[in-house]
């Protein structure tokens, strides 16, 4: 009897984390990559609306742009109600955060829309967290490590793990090493607030450079496919292989703790054909559709992903999240992407044929995270 007491008490200690998991877990935080090159008279707002002005395109604009004929756009969201607007489609589609890529002080452009949303009166539950870039910080140096810290301090800051700050680093730093960010950690420390949560988005080697600047898990900016190029995968072969063959399966061979990463296509043409001047490494040779204008119809094909692709996809993304929450132990998942209208993952509503706001990417979203949210909404 004592030899059973014993394995029962054993297997009670073991079954304990599972059974508290399974009991106050009310499913996995959902956020989306914001790239905000829509707003404001800049530099970058005239490369993407070059891109997208031809009407083949067209069907991937940002709802609010205008078109003024002849292959020509206009593209300014600078409004507090746009941004509303934008809170209430999030909200509407079941996302808990945008995570925000962060320009520091380089391109005060690509603010506007960060600085809209932190004026907003009613955030609607939307949270944000911020996407540093690796170049731009070692530019910066620790310096850079006191505004982070009062970003952290904000009451809409996203975080995981009962308070940790949620911050996501695209591409590994060089001259910042695994000294420099425990000195963030220490300063987040200091300032009253948890240590953030450090995920790295790289393209090679992730969990080498997680461990080596001792970050807390790994996770994507993008899945690529071929790359930048005129011919690019189907959605379908983007989610199958890209994300779920190379990054979940190999995460859970491997153990890696990841973030999970979930994608709305990847899909380069407009750049290819008009390309924009931060693409110049990638795109050699601009490849311009003659067509005339008026000859053009809506690029639509087996690459731009489908209501119902995008529902189950994401779907998916929330049952991988739970199954395996011992390499995902923040509940989270990120969409590429909320706004990357001509790199070609978007979830923003599109300008419809019709001139109105063609929302049928939020519906599908909504689809997939609405048993999270009525979940949450029927907690004490």
């Amino acid at each position: 009897m004592k030899t059973i007491a014993i394995r029962l008490a054993a297997l009670c200690l073991l079954l304990a984390p599972l059974a508290a998991l399974q009991a106050g877990d009310d499913g996995p935080i959902v956020g989306a990559i914001r790239w905000d090159g829509w707003y404001g008279d800049v530099t970058v707002t005239k490369a993407v609306e070059a891109s997208l002005g031809q009407p083949k395109y067209h069907f991937r604009l940002p709802w609010f742009a205008v078109v003024m004929g002849d292959g020509k756009v206009q593209i300014n969201g600078d409004s507090q109600a746009i941004m509303d607007d934008e809170i209430a489609y999030a909200a509407q589609a079941g996302l808990n955060y945008w995570s925000v890529v962060d320009y520091l002080d380089e391109a005060p452009g690509m603010s506007i829309a960060m600085n809209r949303y932190l004026a907003a009166k009613d955030k609607k539950g939307i949270h944000y967290c911020l996407v540093e870039e690796g170049a731009r910080l070692d530019k910066a140096g620790t310096k850079a490590w006191g505004r982070l810290v009062e970003h952290f301090r904000q009451p809409d800051y996203q975080t995981v793990l009962d308070g940790r700050p949620l911050l996501c680093l695209f591409g590994k730093t060089t001259e910042l090493g695994r000294a420099e960010w425990d000195e963030l950690k220490q300063q987040t420390i200091a300032a009253g607030l948890k240590a953030p949560y450090l995920v790295l988005m790289d393209w090679r080697k992730p969990e080498a450079g997680r461990l080596s600047l001792g970050f807390d898990a790994v996770s994507r900016y993008a899945a690529s496919g071929k790359g930048y190029t005129a011919d690019p995968k189907s959605y379908a072969e983007l989610t199958s292989f890209d994300v779920r063959r190379q990054l979940w399966d190999q995460w859970k061979q491997d153990g890696t703790p990841c973030i999970t990463f979930a994608t709305a296509g990847w899909d380069t043409r407009p750049r290819q054909e008009r390309p924009p001047v931060w693409c110049k490494d990638l795109v050699k040779v601009a490849m311009p559709d003659p067509t005339p204008p008026a000859l053009q119809k809506p690029l639509i094909d087996a690459t731009t992903a489908t209501p119902e692709e995008l529902t189950a996809h994401i779907r998916e993304a929330i049952e991988w999240t739970k199954a395996n929450r011992d390499i995902n132990p923040a509940n989270a998942i990120i969409i590429y992407a909320w706004n990357e209208h001509d790199e070609g993952g978007w979830l923003q509503p599109t300008r419809g044929a019709d001139e109105k706001a063609d929302d049928s990417r939020i519906h599908a979203l909504g689809k997939a995270l609405r048993a999270l949210q009525s979940l949450r909404n029927a907690k004490p």
